[in-house]
């Protein structure tokens, strides 16, 4: 491919560049050879007198010509950059043909081989070999008939004129080539850097169509926290009052979803999400003065850009209307569990009065199964009356001075036949007091849950340790069983509201799935913490924590 091709096709241009190109060639050859005849005319005056140079002149006006004409009705010859400078080329062989003319005028050639190597290519290579060896056939020819300088010129001329004019199509040739080459890397580049660029364009619209049409509210927060852009979603949402987020968010404070116990302000969601911590449908209300509770989700993910932390981007889903309705079921389960609180007591007193007469055997056995599942019934409706305070937050503690481990063993105590009955080594380990500002009912609550859990859970022949420690500012009690253990996975869920381990439905265990959520909701009013390790085939531990007093 020639320097004059395009390197998208490899063709040669057509039009005003390419022939412009190669009239500004012919008009500085014309310079060129001007200059020599004039020089011959003043050095030697009777070269006029032989056709050799007039020859010469007409290929040379021919050739300017043909460059002229190239504007005109060859605008479109892609054939006239070569021919040109050929004829160029065949100006010097004629003015070679004249014995007067110096044998130095060969080396004019070296122009218009250049030439046709930087425009031919390949093809303009061939031509000069046939140019140079017309030119060495030339002066070859006066040989016979010249002598002294004369034919050193022409047999030196003869052998070098065509070597060198070879050379130097050639050379012209593989700088073109490099040349061709390097305009194609750039070209590629230029090519790259346009589509990516136009790339970068597309996805920002993208971006943006999908950040403005979302219908979950996102938040983008600078690397220090502030808010550089919110999304038509949030900015229209009724509960930013047409302010910008911080606005909205000033005075407010953020409860948790379930105990609607305060959410301290270093590990309130949008302070998590300001430093840029990684969290998914974090569900909690919102709290803002003279406004009702806004229930809401949120998603947070950290904007890391080649190391470096840019930001954080947040989004933010009204549930409000989803929590609304779970709680007028909360309302509806709890009316009908305190309406079934009154008949559940007069059958657990009169099947007390019946079990203390005499009765047949077969008639108690009967009674016995009655009460049982009077008790898991009456047992089961109270954690329901439970669930439905502390989702309203109505859960109402009386706090005074505690000492955990006495409230433990009574929780053993009382839970003790129980274990009997499966056959399950109940045990408190030796600790010391550990005193704490609590409500002694609800603690007692809580520990009997956790006992009793792990007496249900383990086999038969198996152990419920309870241990009471002191570590550093908290209180810790311990609740340990050798059952069969759960999978990490479902471990991470034991205290969510109705969630029940696979190996619990498995077993056909009874229960609601509501123990462990309504321990998490005590400890949590506490002030304290709960939390629950298990291993299949290992057993499980619950430990709580609570400040002491």
């Amino acid at each position: 491919m020639s320097a004059t091709e395009t390197p998208e096709t490899g063709e040669r241009p057509h039009g005003i560049a390419a022939l412009t190109e190669t009239l500004r060639g012919q008009l500085l050859s014309v310079a060129v050879l001007s200059l020599v005849l004039i020089v011959l005319t003043v050095v030697a005056p009777g070269v006029w007198d032989g056709p050799w140079l007039w020859a010469a002149v007409a290929v040379v006006v021919a050739a300017t010509g043909l460059a002229a004409l190239g504007q005109g009705p060859l605008y479109d010859a892609n054939w006239l950059p070569v021919l040109v400078p050929a004829l160029d080329l065949l100006t010097i062989m004629l003015l070679l043909g004249d014995s007067a003319v110096p044998r130095i005028v060969a080396m004019l050639a070296v122009v218009p081989a250049f030439w046709l190597g930087f425009v031919g290519r390949r093809r303009g290579v061939v031509i000069v070999a046939l140019g140079g060896a017309a030119m060495s056939a030339a002066m070859a020819l006066h040989i016979g008939g010249s002598t002294g300088t004369t034919l050193t010129a022409n047999a030196v001329g003869a052998v070098l004129v065509p070597l060198a004019l070879v050379a130097a199509a050639s050379f012209a040739d593989s700088y073109t080539g490099r040349i061709d080459h390097q305009q194609l890397a750039i070209l590629e580049r230029e090519r790259d850097k346009t589509a990516m660029a136009r790339q970068l364009v597309a996805d920002g619209a993208l971006l943006e169509t999908v950040f403005e049409t979302a219908r979950v509210g996102l938040l983008l927060l600078g690397p220090h926290g502030e808010v550089q852009r919110m999304n038509g979603t949030l900015a229209g949402h009724p509960a930013l009052a047409s302010t910008s987020a911080p606005a909205a968010l000033a005075g407010a404070s953020f409860l948790e979803l379930e105990s609607r116990q305060t959410i301290p302000k270093l590990e309130s969601p949008f302070v998590r999400a300001a430093r840029g911590e990684s969290f998914d449908n974090l569900a909690f209300w919102v709290e803002r003065p003279g406004e009702d509770l806004i229930a809401v989700t949120m998603s947070s993910r950290p904007l890391i850009v080649e190391g470096e932390f840019r930001g954080s981007i947040a989004s933010i889903d009204d549930v409000t209307r989803y929590m609304r309705m779970l709680e007028d079921r909360d309302d509806f389960v709890a009316l009908v569990s305190h309406e079934l609180r009154t008949p559940l007591t007069s059958i657990s007193g009169y099947l007390e009065l019946a079990l203390d007469e005499e009765v047949p055997a077969d008639v108690r056995s009967w009674l016995e199964i009655v009460r049982r599942n009077t008790d898991r019934l009456r047992a089961l409706v109270e954690d329901l009356l439970i669930v439905g305070e502390m989702s309203r937050g109505e859960l109402h503690l009386h706090p005074h001075d505690v000492d955990v481990r006495q409230v433990a063993e009574q929780a053993v105590a009382t839970l003790e036949h129980r274990a009997r009955r499966r056959g399950v080594a109940l045990r408190l380990a030796d600790g010391p007091a550990a005193p704490v500002q609590a409500d002694e009912r609800r603690l007692a609550q809580v520990l009997e849950n956790l006992i009793s859990n792990g007496i249900k859970y383990t086999r038969d022949d198996g152990s419920v340790d309870v241990v009471v420690e002191v570590d550093g500012p908290d209180a810790i009690v311990r609740v340990v069983d050798d059952g069969p253990g759960i999978e990490a996975a479902e471990a991470d869920r034991v205290f969510e509201r109705f969630y029940r381990a696979s190996s619990a439905r498995a077993s056909a265990v009874p229960g609601a799935g509501l123990g462990l959520w309504i321990c998490r909701s005590i400890v949590h009013a506490h002030g304290g913490s709960i939390a629950f390790e298990s291993e299949p085939g290992t057993g499980s531990a619950a430990t709580v924590r609570l400040p002491l007093s």
